[in-house]
């Protein structure tokens, strides 16, 4: 008899049976042997994290921290930025993530703390590490430092703004309704409840003085057996809305001088990330309004293509921002660049002095630079930097006058003390080009300063010079490039990470990644030009 073998249905799957046999990952065989993550390897080798990655905060249970910052690393250089989620992925579907964190799997949060907690404070330390592995295995020209900053959106709402002004005057228009307030307290003490104390009104604002009186009413509330009332359709006796009233202007005040400490020196700050500072940006995806967004203002110095120092800073203002960085720079590396090329944005009198103290040339481009190359045409032939000096030393008018000097003061209001002088022209009275020339009553005034002039001739001489126009030309490639590779080629346009701390950790990760990727493709340029030519 024939016996046929029906199945029972019709839909399935069928699966290849395996052998379960655990293979190791081999690097030497599994992984191409001019990958960056050899890369990774070689430097954070050749550095001691051990001083700069803090174990304590680890459990039994933690991840080896030296495979968790190598795995980090690696995924930032590769792809500009990583989240914790993509970190976790990576770990489960790259050879190369497998391989570094010893075919471990951490979870995203895993990531997190170890990013939060392990390298926070010394992440600085370990790009000046990195940096100074890279100067002693690459070509790196540290005597030229090309500076450049950028603005980065925080990650914030946009529409959580606090403004310093508006706050100042709401604060003093809430406290003048508090002292009202306590007017009409006054006299509902003397005249209903006959007592004789009266509070005092104060003009300076004291926020232990105001919840002073209301613990006074609550005082006297309990003491005379007035029960407190809450909610609606609850009749409340008038010493009690008093109380709620000068409760609400409390919280309001204390709000107010909240906002205050936060501000500082600043003149806005958002509520969802307090220390970013609202900035007009160059792009803005509300159809180019111009308004404002939180961020920061971050700074950059690259030298051989790579970043050698970071300066994170809530002011908007490039210029106030170098002396700072500079300083940080030397904490750093221990000395200075021999010149820091820079645009007008850093031109002033405080950052030439600066450079002059510390043997930095003057390379910082001055607002009115690419002004004062213009030819003299009949327009601009009344600007002031138009009016040059004659062979005596006088400054000349269009019409041919000379101005003659009225005061010379030394100014102290800078870092370093400047002289400034003024001149007039006591010719214009019955000057046929006046009108066209001022419209002061007394004649035309110039105010200069003899020693910001010196270093103004002192930075023309040095930039059109054959060596300041190629340092010009790398400026606008390296310094500007960075921002460019970061936003434009890998989408970087956004902070992720909230408060300054946070937000330097995040920037001083970018910039590693990107030292690491260009370290690789520097290493691996260099090996192709040694092999032979076909």
């Amino acid at each position: 008899m024939l016996v046929l073998n029906i199945l029972p249905k019709k839909n399935y799957s069928t699966y290849q049976a395996i052998l379960p046999l655990q293979f190791n990952l081999s690097f030497q065989n599994d992984i191409a042997h001019d990958d960056i993550s050899r890369t990774v390897l070689e430097i954070t080798g050749g550095i001691n994290l051990n001083k700069y990655i803090d174990f304590t905060n680890r459990n039994t249970h933690g991840y080896n921290g030296i495979y968790m910052f190598n795995t980090v690393i690696l995924a930032w250089a590769l792809f500009g930025y990583a989240s914790t989620r993509k970190l976790e992925e990576l770990c489960r579907t790259d050879i190369r993530f497998m391989f570094l964190m010893n075919n471990y799997r951490p979870s995203h949060q895993a990531f997190h703390r170890f990013i939060h907690d392990d390298l926070k404070m010394p992440i600085d330390k370990i790009f000046t590490e990195i940096n100074k592995y890279i100067e002693q295995h690459d070509t790196v020209d540290t005597s030229v430092l090309y500076l450049d900053g950028t603005k980065f959106e925080a990650n914030a709402n946009k529409m959580t703004f606090v403004w310093k002004k508006a706050t100042t005057k709401y604060r003093a228009r809430c406290w003048e309704k508090t002292m009202k307030c306590i007017k009409n307290l006054n006299r509902y003490i003397k005249n209903d409840l006959e007592l004789s104390m009266i509070f005092s009104v104060y003009h300076e604002i004291r926020l232990d003085y105001l919840m002073d009186v209301c613990d006074w009413i609550e005082r006297y509330m309990n003491g005379h057996g007035i029960e407190f009332k809450h909610g609606k359709g609850q009749r409340k006796h008038k010493i009690q809305r008093y109380y709620d009233e000068l409760k609400d202007y409390a919280l309001k005040m204390y709000k107010y001088t909240l906002h205050i400490d936060i501000l500082a020196e600043r003149n806005s700050f958002s509520k969802t990330d307090p220390d970013a500072t609202f900035m007009h940006m160059k792009y803005d995806y509300y159809n180019n309004t111009g308004v404002f967004k939180p961020g920061y203002n971050v700074q950059m110095g690259v030298s051989s293509e790579y970043i050698r120092h970071i300066y994170i800073s809530a002011d908007a203002n490039d210029m106030k921002t170098y002396i700072p960085f500079m300083d940080g720079y030397y904490d750093a590396y221990k000395t200075y660049p021999k010149i820091v090329d820079a645009d007008a944005g850093y031109g002033c009198y405080n950052n030439y002095g600066y450079n002059s103290i510390h043997h930095i040339e003057q390379y910082l481009k001055y607002p009115g630079y690419e002004k004062e190359k213009e030819k003299k045409t009949k327009k601009n032939q009344f600007k002031s930097f138009q009016m040059k000096e004659n062979e005596n030393g006088e400054i000349i008018c269009p019409a041919g006058h000379a101005f003659t000097l009225v005061s010379s003061r030394l100014d102290h209001r800078s870092m370093y003390p400047k002289t400034n002088q003024k001149y007039v022209n006591e010719h214009c009275g019955d000057c046929p080009l006046r009108s066209r020339c001022t419209k002061a009553r007394k004649g035309r005034t110039l105010n200069r300063s003899r020693d910001m002039e010196k270093y103004h001739k002192e930075v023309r001489k040095n930039l059109e010079s054959e060596k300041g126009k190629k340092i010009m030309m790398q400026r606008s490639i390296q310094a500007e490039g960075v921002f460019a590779n970061l936003k434009q080629d890998y989408g970087y346009t956004r902070l992720r990470r909230r408060g300054e701390s946070g937000v330097k950790e995040e920037i001083y990760l970018v910039a590693i990644g990107y030292n690491i990727r260009k370290y690789h493709n520097h290493k691996q340029r260099k090996k192709e030009e040694k092999l032979p030519k076909a």
